[in-house]
């Protein structure tokens, strides 16, 4: 363990874990506890900063509701009371538990589920598939897969980000870097400062946008309007990148025929960007190359409509010309070092997988995991087969749409174990939960950039009996006497697999914490496709997929990206309904519900935010700092209303995740993407925020079964009116 005197203290190096961007940190340590951490200042691109989360990390680790012991709940399901066991207990009772449940209903009525975070995810896997089951699933069924369908139905491979080292222009497609992705602002400013051009797309005016010099401010859900709005500009003007299109696009012609009524004028009615706006920016998209497009995760795919809208945007890279191209979107990094497992183990499809009949593209394209958006119906209607077990790692009920509703799913399974870092209340409804080991208290393989490998080291033992995920998952697997040869080692020996085709070890590892060159390298080349074409049916680009035609009859989808606006498409009745519902949008102290039990973190926002502009607020006659009730047709949630004039006028941005007002309530259990599957947190509906008195006795509210009413005083000019809804 990488380590240096200072002072008293001990200074040890860690690579941050509480969301995904991984900062190195140090962690200074004095009698085996932590007491301080700050960015790392002596490893490249590291300026010694940390964001919000991680200057918070201590109250992470050593939280209040931190998970010491294994315990198993005590009484009736859904109280929350848990005494503490063995781990031996535990274990047995697992292994007794899900064999049994295996026995006498199948292996595919157990699901193995994968929340944050991700590094574990391949040794699940691997479980799932030793004791028998398709159903294997992961966050993702809300998050980035989508996003990665939609690429892999034009281009066949996995989703290829940008070079922005080598960009003349960078357009960030709903991607705000302050706040999601903090270490990149860095390079933001760098590539600013070396005149790089920045389009920005998104609805709201972000400290990301202000830097660009073109914003492109639409309407929530009409990316893929402004994808084709800017296709046809650039067909029309022949900006175009014609040897690519001729050569290795399939379905140019239909694309062409099918864009050629967004006209910028048009375009602009749908997405509310000015028609020049849209000129400018994909004439300066297409004329300035290599160009790169910063895609988010999920953003653009929580919308009913949002495969088709991200795979409008992803054609526009092919239709420039920036496929594989340095400076573009490189299918393969210059250099990377190969390792074993993550995008090697393969899901078990001997059976049919939850979300198969509702989703078949999800498993055709395919996504190596089952999709589960639907979980709480899969279990409540026993559809398309009864559920009766869960194994879950860092389950996040709030990730659901209605997460209420699968809360009373999960009651009702004969057996529920949750892995965690903490006792939330998602584990509420678990038989058996288990303390997972945090960031600081593990060891962990990390690939990273140039064909280096690292290892993050413990900075810290454990607290109380946390243990390593893997760990728990090999201990599973050998009680219940599965045959996974990867599995069946220390995890030492996991870790030395996984670097087996680098020919590193882990102690060679050790003790270098900039990483090791992997001795074996993978090296990439510009223009793959002219070698060995596209991994997709037809071996082209596909801008009209054959994969989603092959559904076209059956579930109606279309091989073209076509635009589906949700304000049409919706059964909303928009004149009760008429404000547009956006939830999630990332804020730096928040990564999803995991950080809100951080004292820090919890006292920037004490309740949730209904964030409005100023002149809706206005309107309504309501006050910033009034609490208020927000409906839609699939629920209600009350908050504290905020001025924010970086949104759109007609628009209510609430943060999800907070159990002190839960913006996911508002979203229907059906208000899902058909292709995909993902909800539509980004453009809902939602009506008036009422304001009401809740210093009086007066104020009631009742809510049951989604339906809500509810009495209040309505604060008018000249004095108070009551009334009832």
């Amino acid at each position: 363990m990488s380590q240096k005197e200072h002072g008293k203290k001990q200074v040890k190096k860690a690579v941050c874990g509480i969301c995904a961007s991984g900062c190195p940190m140090d962690v200074y340590v004095e009698d085996g506890k932590i007491i301080s951490v700050e960015g790392s200042k002596d490893r490249p691109g590291q300026s010694g900063g940390l964001c919000a989360k991680g200057a918070a990390a201590r109250q992470y680790i050593y939280n209040q509701e931190r998970l010491l012991y294994p315990m198993k709940q005590v009484g009736e399901k859904g109280h929350g009371k848990f005494v503490r066991i063995s781990w031996e207990e535990a274990y047995q009772t697992i292994a007794e538990k899900l064999l049994s449940v295996r026995e006498r209903y199948g292996a595919r009525s157990t699901i193995f589920y994968a929340g944050y975070p991700k590094w574990y995810r391949p040794a699940l896997l691997r479980l799932a598939n030793a004791y028998g089951s398709p159903n294997y699933c992961t966050e993702s069924s809300t998050c980035f897969q989508a996003s990665n369908m939609a690429w892999k139905s034009i281009y066949g491979n996995d989703i290829c980000f940008p070079d922005l080292a080598n960009a003349n222009t960078v357009m960030l497609w709903a991607s705000n870097l302050y706040h999601s992705n903090t270490p990149m602002s860095k390079s933001y400013r760098g590539m600013k400062a070396r005149g790089v051009k920045i389009i920005v797309v998104d609805p709201r005016n972000t400290v990301t946008a202000r830097e660009a010099d073109i914003h492109l401010r639409l309407l929530p859900g009409t990316d893929g309007a402004l994808a084709l709005g800017m296709a046809q500009v650039m067909i029309e003007e022949d900006l175009y990148d014609h040897e690519f299109v001729e050569k290795y696009v399939h379905g140019f012609e239909e694309y062409r025929a099918y864009v050629k009524q967004f006209t910028p004028e048009y375009t602009e009615k749908i997405t509310g960007v000015p028609a020049e706006k849209i000129l400018e920016a994909a004439r300066l998209y297409a004329t300035n190359g290599p160009a790169g497009i910063m895609f988010s995760a999920a953003t653009v795919v929580h919308h009913i409509n949002g495969v088709q809208n991200y795979r409008a945007v992803h054609t526009l890279v092919g239709l420039s010309g920036n496929y594989d191209r340095k400076g573009g979107h490189l299918a393969r990094p210059p250099v990377s070092a190969p390792v074993n497992e993550f995008g090697k183990v393969k899901r078990y499809d001997g059976e049919e997988a939850i979300g198969q009949k509702d989703f078949p593209a999800w498993f055709a394209l395919p996504c190596e995991e089952a999709q589960c958006t639907r979980l709480a119906e899969y279990i409540l209607k026993e559809e398309p087969y009864p559920l009766k077990a869960l194994v879950a790692f860092g389950m996040n009920h709030r990730m659901w749409p209605k997460p209420s509703y699968l809360q009373e799913a999960l009651k009702k399974l004969e057996f529920y174990v949750n892995v965690d870092l903490f006792l939330s209340d998602s584990s509420d409804m678990a038989d058996i939960v288990l303390p997972a080991a945090t960031f600081f208290e593990r060891e962990e393989i990390r690939t990273m950039r140039g064909g280096m490998v690292g290892l993050s080291e413990a900075a810290v033992c454990p607290c109380g009996e946390a243990k390593n995920d893997i760990e728990i998952i090999q201990e599973l697997a050998r009680r219940m006497g599965l045959s996974e040869p990867v599995l069946s080692g220390t995890y030492e020996e996991y870790m030395n697999y996984i670097l087996k085709p680098t020919g590193l070890s882990v102690e060679e590892l050790r003790g270098h914490q900039g990483g090791v060159k992997a001795k074996h390298l993978v090296f990439g080349t510009e223009r793959s496709y002219e070698r060995e074409g596209f991994a997709t049916p037809t071996g082209k680009a596909e801008f009209v997929s054959t994969v989603l035609e092959k559904y076209k009859d059956a579930y109606g989808y279309d091989g073209l990206p076509v635009y589906r606006d949700f304000r049409e498409v919706s059964e909303v009745d928009r004149t009760v309904y008429p404000w547009i519902l956006n939830t999630g949008s990332r804020k730096p102290q928040y990564f999803h519900a995991r950080v809100n039990r951080l004292p820090w973190l919890a006292a920037l926002e004490p309740a949730t935010l209904v964030e409005m502009h100023p002149s809706d607020m206005e309107s309504l006659q309501i006050q910033e700092g009034d609490r208020v009730i927000v409906t839609s047709p699939g629920g209600s949630m009350e908050g504290i209303a905020a001025a924010v004039r970086n949104n759109l006028p007609g628009m209510v941005h609430i943060y999800h995740g907070n159990k002190k007002g839960e913006a996911n309530e508002l979203i229907p259990l059906t208000y899902l993407d058909p292709i995909s599957g993902f909800p539509g947190y980004k453009s809902y509906f939602c009506n008036e925020m009422l304001r009401y008195c809740f210093h009086c006795e007066q104020t009631n509210l009742s809510i049951q079964n989604g339906q809500f009413s509810y009495s209040f005083l309505l604060l008018q000019k000249g004095g108070l009116a009551r009334r009832t809804r």
